[in-house]
């Protein structure tokens, strides 16, 4: 139990944070719920309005009457046995990301990572509605927990620390960093499918695709926005033998993003790292807009990525290894004490 205190006091500010108003909030809906009287009633307008979580869960049907879901529906999981599981992901990998971005930037990923996608996937729903006119797109989905973060979470290690080495199962099973999102975006979608949940399924692949843009575009390194670098380039979270025919519907997006000015220009990308590297050019060769999603380049936003790589995979090397000597010493000082109480 001591251990256990020692690290949880050990969390960075934002990650205690979070841990704690993920776990109050699920907990409050699931007392809530307990509490309440079971609802015999098949029609999901009803349901949803009895249920006594509906001002911390969002649904899409109740945007409206109870906007600050948007929020706070990320940070509730009626379930206990995700709510045990989400503990321990935001603890240890969101740890781990708030010490390589800091607290206002780990923030700031949180906010975009749990908001947007919660706002997208209603949308979503409410689109569904509108076509097929089916009442439970809007009552019955429940937009709740961690499942966009967690994907978030899952393109941030692919980021920081593509090449690190997963060992499960006392190393039976080996992974990278750089397959993470895959398996969790193949896997956790079926999972909810099974379950019945068409939140948690939108969940996961809008995170995933709203991390993505974050982490590509908009998310401030220095003064540099985003990371155009080819090995987080969007190609690279699918098969092979898929990069062809990702990367020209990719580049045609991002192309007409740039035309739209949501995003910055390649050239403009480049400028900025320049200037962060202390030798920007003072003139430019070529005007015409390069499709960095996928295109490789040999240019100073490579070895700026590479080295935050390097960085975040040494701080994991150190991180586990701390991790791991803190567990041998108490090992090896129980051994003399029971010793002694059997003599």
């Amino acid at each position: 139990m001591s251990s256990l205190l020692s690290h949880v006091g050990a969390l960075p500010v934002v990650t205690k944070s979070a841990a704690v108003l993920y776990f109050t909030l699920s907990a409050a809906a699931i007392l809530l719920r307990l509490r309440a009287e079971t609802d015999l009633s098949t029609d999901p307008i009803s349901i949803a309005s009895q249920d006594p979580a509906r001002f911390l869960i969002l649904r899409p049907g109740f945007i409206i009457s109870y906007p600050w879901t948007i929020l706070t529906s990320a940070f509730v999981e009626p379930n206990p046995i995700f709510l045990a599981l989400g503990l321990v992901t935001v603890a240890s990998i969101g740890g781990f990301l708030e010490r390589q971005w800091g607290p206002r930037g780990y923030l700031a990923f949180v906010l975009v990572v749990t908001a947007i996608p919660a706002l997208t996937s209603a949308f979503i729903a409410i689109a569904a509605y509108a076509i097929t006119s089916k009442s439970m797109l809007l009552y019955s989905t429940q937009l709740c927990g961690l499942p966009a973060l967690v994907s978030g979470f899952a393109v941030g290690l692919k980021q920081l620390v593509p090449d690190y080495n997963v060992k499960v199962l006392k190393s039976a099973l080996t992974f990278r960093m750089n397959d993470i999102p895959g398996l969790y975006t193949l896997v956790v979608p079926i999972i909810y499918s099974l379950l019945g949940s068409l939140g948690g399924v939108l969940l996961v692949n809008v995170g995933f695709f709203e991390a993505f843009i974050y982490l590509r575009f908009y998310k401030r390194n220095g003064s540099v926005r985003g990371d155009r670098s080819e090995a987080f380039a969007f190609t690279t979270f699918f098969p092979e033998f898929a990069h062809p025919l990702i990367g020209r519907v990719s580049n045609s997006v991002y192309n007409l993003a740039v035309s739209c000015k949501l995003v910055t220009s390649d050239e403009g990308y480049q400028q900025a790292i320049s200037m962060e590297a202390g030798n920007i050019s003072s003139s430019s060769s070529d005007n015409v807009v390069r499709e960095t999603f996928d295109v490789p380049q040999d240019s100073p936003e490579e070895s700026d990525a590479d080295r935050r790589r390097a960085l975040a995979a040494k701080a994991l090397d150190v991180r586990l290894g701390a991790t791991t000597a803190s567990e041998t010493p108490a090992l090896a000082s129980a051994t003399p004490s029971t010793t002694a109480d059997n003599k």
